[in-house]
This record gives structure tokens, sequence and C-alpha cells, in this order.
């Protein structure tokens, strides 16, 4: 087909027309058309792939490049390029950017016989608003919006005015460019008060700002704190314990309402836990001078050191043979209780090993058993809960696990190095706003895995950014450098309109989460009218669900939907992949990106929808300017996107895929695969301008995959540049 082009549906698409003409009700037929997504950012000489309803009637597509002026003003009448077409379906529509058009905002207009269509290209799309304090921020501190299209030019600019305010409001310009996350550095005189965000990315005129969410700016922190010091016991012994005077310390300190206590140079022996008050910090001069050691305990603490809320923990270093977890915070001593937060742990060293010494053959097992006895899934050096959680600096070797992030909310991992033990495997789970930037994850044994993001405690697990980071050597279980993991759903089936614009749902179709707290989960329309549509739990009330958006135009009786654990919004960054496995998504995915990643010797990046004890789907997934180098360990890399069709299922899986501009230079494939060609579970995925070099197949298409473009791709000493059913 020309395009390059493979599509079954192009080709029915007439008769489908005429069926849905006979057999929908005449509300639906009138409905206007929408737009749930489109595959920006978008270059010039790039394909726009976009997904909705009611597409099949717009017939070409004009597109502008609008003017660059961030006033009030928005620009007059401008000349409209024709764009060619390369696909069109009800709920798809694609085309491509004239080439010799200069990059910037776009405005497409899509044409039918009766009707039309703006869609913006390249605006601002903020996942989430992020602060120097969390979920807040603080005069003179900083301001993270992270997404797509967020700082095009070094002119990007947002505007704060402050709610119910008319007389507060202040531009701040971004530090540099950043497409994917940008930091705006707030003025020191900045007033608190809760202030709307709103975003000019370089690009566009006065119609390209976009509102960016809140973000409230609190007083600054005050400086006014009690102090105390301690020094070491001399002359030092193993036999020395300074467990009680440390507690003592810090107990005093919250008598007179929180403060830091100093401790001077020097070893300090410990032979139990240390508690950290709420509004208490425990620093040492520097981690080269000041050492915890912890004696080698048979039955050791649940943590080493644990706190709740509003405490840091800051240049020190923490020596320990046995041991369970080594920090532990922002945990409820009420299971059902509300987490803390506001935890630092900077600049601090951890060196725990319960293998230490001289032991017999079988000891090492019965010490990895009592860890994992203790807490199933292992023994953690730093277990954190709870909102505005920093790390920043430190150094984590334990026996199992480096770190375990728990329902942050507004957290920030950077320049840390993390060491993964035997069985250990890092999680982020349940979040909602994390940097993770500029780690360097390694693994410390053969028996240590990888990690990722998942929603093994919650019902959605949202907007992280991982840039940056370093993952290495890791050959144990899955290998999986990065993972989004999650199973089970919530329901699937048909879904009833209410007059209140909640959804009424089949008890028949209740899955295996059922009983947890249904709010903020995922719900995909797989099937019928509104295939694409996207949507959040905000309440349940037996069979009646509440969302965040109205669905009552959009859906009807044919459509079918699954209501599972949301993960959306993973910005995967500029991470480098060394003798791993692979960074990808496992199950539910909406709204993800994987740019300029680096895999050497590693698996590659995937996206995989499944049914993992319930169908998860994967929609809107874009890998842009990856590059792999070579083979992984036992087998070819790859760039995949797989929709493992399922017996009984009659529904897509995988809806909406970018993979373009890679870089794929040898023994590494781009594939999709739907596994059905009876019931395609892979549909719309463009595949654009990749460079394929030394390997035995370019691209290979598997079945079940409707609604191909394959485009621009470039081959080099590949002995099947293309490879399909």
């Amino acid at each position: 087909m020309p395009h390059g082009i493979i599509s079954r549906r192009r080709r029915l698409l007439p008769a489908v027309l005429i069926a849905v003409a006979w057999l929908l009700p005449a509300h639906d037929i009138c409905a206007e058309p929408a737009i749930f997504w489109a595959s920006d950012p978008v270059k010039p000489g790039q394909t726009v792939q976009m997904t909705g309803i009611d597409l099949a009637g717009f017939e070409t597509v004009d597109i502008t490049r609008v003017p660059d002026t961030s006033g009030s003003a928005v620009s007059g009448a401008r000349a409209a390029r024709p764009a060619q077409v390369l696909a069109r379906s009800d709920n798809t529509f694609a085309f491509v950017v004239p080439a010799d058009m200069e990059p910037g905002v776009f405005s497409a207009t899509l044409r039918g016989a009766s009707r039309a269509l703006v869609v913006p290209l390249n605006l601002p799309d903020v996942y989430w608003a992020q602060g120097d304090r969390g979920k807040a921020a603080s005069p003179g501190g900083w301001l993270r919006l992270s997404g797509r299209n967020i700082a095009i030019t070094g002119k990007a600019v947002v505007r704060l005015a402050a709610s119910g305010r008319d007389d507060v409001e202040v531009e701040i310009a971004v530090e540099r460019p950043d497409i994917w996350s940008a930091t705006f550095h707030l003025p020191e005189k900045l007033s608190a008060a809760t202030y709307r965000i709103r975003l000019w990315n370089g690009h566009g005129d006065a119609s390209a700002w976009r509102d960016a969410g809140e973000i409230e700016v609190l007083p600054p922190a005050s400086v006014d704190r009690a102090k105390m010091e301690l020094s070491s016991s001399h002359p030092d012994n193993r036999t020395n314990d300074d467990t009680a005077r440390i507690n003592a310390a810090l107990s005093a300190l919250a008598r007179r309402g929180g403060g830091e206590l100093l401790l001077r140079a020097g070893i300090y022996r410990l032979g139990g836990p240390l508690t950290i008050p709420d509004g208490v910090s425990l620093k040492g001069e520097s981690r080269d001078l000041v050492t915890l050691m912890w004696k080698d305990l048979e039955n050791p603490p649940d943590a080493l050191v644990s706190g709740f809320r509003d405490f840091s923990i800051a240049d020190l270093t923490i020596n320990a043979d046995r041991h369970f977890h080594i920090i532990k915070g922002g945990f409820a001593t009420d299971p059902t209780g509300v987490d803390g937060g506001n935890i630092t742990i900077r600049a601090v060293v951890i060196r725990a090993s319960s293998f230490m010494g001289r032991l017999e053959p079988d000891e090492p097992g019965r010490r990895l058993e009592a860890m994992r006895q203790r807490t199933k899934t292992g023994a953690v050096g730093l277990l954190l809960a709870g909102s505005n959680i920093v790390v920043e600096d430190c150094d984590v070797l334990t026996s199992m696990r480096p770190f375990v992030l728990t329902r942050a909310f507004g957290a920030r991992l950077t320049g840390n190095r993390f060491h993964i033990g035997r069985r250990g495997w890092y999680s982020i789970a349940a979040p909602d706003g994390v940097l993770f930037e500029n780690n360097h994850l390694i693994g410390a044994d053969l028996q240590g895995s990888g990690g990722g993001i998942n929603t093994l405690v919650g019902s959605s697990a949202r907007n992280v950014l991982m840039r940056g980071n370093r993952f290495e050597s890791m050959f144990a279980w899955d290998r999986e450098a990065m993972t989004s993991d999650g199973p089970g759903g919530f329901y699937r089936g048909p879904i009833a309109m209410q007059a209140d614009g909640r959804i009424r749902i089949d008890p028949a179709g209740l899955g295996t989460l059922k009983e947890r707290n249904w709010q903020g989960a995922g719900l995909f329309v797989l099937k019928g009218r509104g295939l694409g549509a996207v949507a959040r739990v905000t309440g349940r009330t037996g069979d009646l669900i509440a969302l965040d958006r109205d669905l009552t135009d959009l859906t009807d009786g044919s459509s079918r939907v699954t209501i599972v654990p949301m993960q959306e919004n993973f910005l995967i960054i500029d991470n480098a992949f060394e003798d791993v496995g692979s960074a990808q998504i496992f199950g539910t995915g909406h709204g993800h990106v994987f740019a300029g990643n680096r895999s050497l010797r590693s698996s590659g990046f995937a996206a995989v929808s499944l049914d993992y004890r319930h169908p998860q789907p994967n929609f809107y997934i874009q890998f842009l300017g990856n590059e792999t180098l070579s083979a992984g360990f036992r087998r070819s890399a790859e760039i995949a996107g797989i929709g493992r069709q399922f017996k009984g299922n009659d529904t897509l899986l995988t809806f909406g895929l970018v993979i373009r501009d890679n870089r794929l230079r040898a023994a590494s494939s781009i594939r999709v695969n739907g596994g059905s060609a009876a019931i395609p579970a892979v549909r719309g995925v463009l595949i654009e301008q990749n460079r394929i070099e030394n390997t035995d197949i370019g691209i290979e298409v598997g079945p079940g995959v409707d609604e191909l473009i394959l485009r621009d791709n470039a081959m080099r000493h590949v002995q099947v540049p293309l490879k399909r059913p």
C-alpha cells in the first residue's frame, strides 16, 4: 500500500460507515467529533497520529505554523498549507506535517463535507507541577513543570496569579529550555499564597498559553531552631553504647519544639534503634568524619533509625551487620493512619551486610530468610512514605533492597548511588509526583534485580520523571532495570451512562481488586463507541462509578471498558542501561514517553499489554530518539510494542503507539505483535524515521497489528528489512 501503510480497516471503511449510519441512535450520529490524543512533540516532515471519535468524515487537513508572540493578542489569519493524509478511520487520523515548515506550534484543521475540527499541536501538556517543598514551594525556591512540550525555547515563561488576589501576578522566565521538565526559579520576595500557573513554551501566540495547575507557596521555614551537640565516646571501644544518650538528646530537642542535633567527628557505637521525633534533625560534621556503628545483633530492630514527619538525617555514615530496615520514615503506627512526610536524607552513606564474616555454608541462606520473614519483599535501606521526600547525594548498600518509596507525593531523589543486594529490587509504589534524576543503580550481587514503578499498594502510580540515571549490572529474576507493575483490576465489561454523569457497571464483571479503594483507578474504553477514551475514577458507590470526565456523548451500549490501577505519565528520559534487561511498561500504561535513552548489552525497550490477572492496556506510549548499541545478554535487543491477546477476549489492548527517530546500531530490531489476526490486540502504530543497522531483521510485524504506518525508516546491513505474516 502507498506510504507504507498496513490497514485492514481502511479498506472496509465505507461499509463500516454505512453500518454505523443504520445502527447508531440519532443522537450518536449527530455527536460532535472529538480528539482524545495527538502524537506530539512533532517536527516538520513527521507524522501526526490522532485518536478520537467520529473522525472518518474528515478527508483533508490544512496546517498553519502559529507565530511566536507571547502577548495577549491572538495572531490573525495565517496562510494554511495542505498536509498529506496517510490514514483515517472512525477512531484514528494520521497526516504528515510539511517538511519545509518552520518548527513550532501548529494548528491543524481537519475538514470534511460539512464540518471542521481544529487541533493544536506542540502546545504544553503539563503532567504535573512540583516545587522545592514537594507539592509546595518557597520564596526563593523553584517550580518544576513536567510533561510534553514544556519549554521548547529559552523564551518560555510561566505566569503565577495568586488565587483570589487579582493584584498579585508574577512572570518568571525558564532556567533553560527543556521539552520534558523545566525549572522556574521563584522570586525571594514572592508572597505566601496559592498560585494558579500558566505556561507558554516559547512558541505560538496568546492562544498557546496553557493552564498548568496550582502551586502553594509557603512562608520561609524558620531558621531560629534549637541546636545541640554531642561528641563521640573516648576512647572508642566496641563495648561502648551511645544509643541512650543520642536518643535522649533527640527527645530533648523535641521538647523544645524541634531543632538540630550535631554529632562531632568520631565513631558512635549503638546497640539499639534511634528514633527521631517530629521537627528534629540528626546531622554529622561530614559523612567521612562521623560514623554510626551498630553492633551485630541476633535480633536487630525493625529499623535502625526511624521517624514519622518533619525530620532529616544528613552528613554521616551508617555501618551495620545483621539488619532489617536501615532508615524508615513516614509510616504511621496505625496501618490505616495517614502517612507522614517532609523527610530529607542527604549525604548519608549506608554500608549494611548481614553476610559479614566467615559464615558456615548454609548461614547466608538462613540470614536471608530471616530478612524475608520480617518483611516479605525484603529488608530495605531507605523505606520512606509520604509527601515531600528528599534523598540527595547518598550512597546506599544493604543486604537486599536499596530503597522503597511508598505513596510518595512530591518526592525528589537526585545524585545518589544505590547498590542492589541479594534478591533485591527497588520500588516506587503508588507515587504522584517523583523526580528521580542522576542516580546510579548497580547490581552489587548477581542475585540482584532491577525494580520500577508499581501499584502494589495503591490504585494509581502517576507523574514520575526518571532522567539521567545509570542502571548497571542486573542479572537476576527478569533483569528488569525499569518496569511498571501492578497485577489485577477492578472491572471489565459494558457501562451504562447515568443522568448525573456517573456510570453503572455490571457486577458480573468485577475483578480481583474489587475490594480495594477504587479512587484514582483508570478507565479505558477498549471497544465500541469511545474507543481510546480514558478517564480516572473519583469515587464508587455500589455499582455507580464517578469519573473525572463526562463520557455521556462518547460512549454507548456498544462500549466495553476495563478499570485497572492507573499507571500514567511516566517520563523515562536520557537514561543509560548497561548489562541489564528491558526498560519497559508491563501491564497498564497511559501517556508514557521513553526518549533519549541508551541501551548497551541490554534487552532494549518495550511496552507490553496483556491479561495480568485482568485486561491491562497500553494507550498512547511513545519511544522517541532512543539508542541500542548491541545485543543483550543471550538475546538480541529490541524496541517492542506487544499486545498479548488472550483466550476469550474480543477487545484490543494497545492503542496509539509511536516508535520514531530511534537508532538501532547492532543486533537490534523493532517489533510489534498483537497475537491474533482474528482479533487484533494492537492498533494505531506509527514506526517512522528510525535507523536500523547490522542486524538480521529490521522491523518485525507479527499478527494482530491493525492500522500500522511505516514511514521513512532507513536500513543498513540488514538482511530482512521488513518481516511480517
